[in-house]
């Protein structure tokens, strides 16, 4: 819970997400940001995200939740 942070995106990016509901704007919780394969918005820091520099916005596509996961069902599976 400390050393979170919000990576910064250009507002070209931003602007897109928004337009085409990959992120929203909540008054409460800030920038959200879609996790595509829970399907439910998160807020975009990396309390709920892991940092990933390829990713236009620096964070994985997937939320930490998700990756935990999948990882425990590849774990499984082994």
């Amino acid at each position: 819970m400390f050393g979170e942070y919000t990576p910064l995106m250009k507002a070209g990016l931003l602007q897109r997400r928004l337009a085409n509901g990959k992120a929203i704007l909540d008054a409460e919780l800030g920038l959200q940001k879609w996790c595509p394969h829970c399907q439910e918005y998160w807020p975009q820091d990396t309390l709920f995200w892991s940092p990933c520099r390829r990713n236009p916005d620096g964070l994985q596509s997937w939320c930490k939740a998700c990756q935990l996961e999948c990882k425990n069902a590849k774990r499984k599976a082994a």
